[in-house]
């Protein structure tokens, strides 16, 4: 839903939540900031859990084309996980 959000795939106005992290010094240009909050149930809501999320991802994921090239290289990225951590 991230991807979707931040390419404008859906009509979401997200622009108050999602501020561009600016410079970066780990990780990928397109970083945004995760809001702080001390109350539990925004921290763990979706915004904040999904820019943690999305910050973390590899730069040619965050890039991908399309929906399509995205799936398939998080389900690519899912799979090198659990080898892994099979081992």
């Amino acid at each position: 839903m991230m991807y979707r959000i931040i390419n404008n795939l859906v009509d979401i106005n997200a622009r108050s939540v999602l501020l561009p992290a600016g410079v970066h010094t780990r990780g990928h240009a397109n970083c945004y900031i995760v809001p702080l909050t001390t109350v539990n149930a925004y921290q763990f809501s979706f915004f904040p859990t999904g820019i943690r999320l999305w910050n973390g991802l590899p730069e040619q994921v965050v890039t991908s084309t399309s929906l399509d090239v995205f799936k398939a290289m998080m389900g690519e990225l899912y799979k090198l996980s659990r080898t892994l951590t099979e081992r």
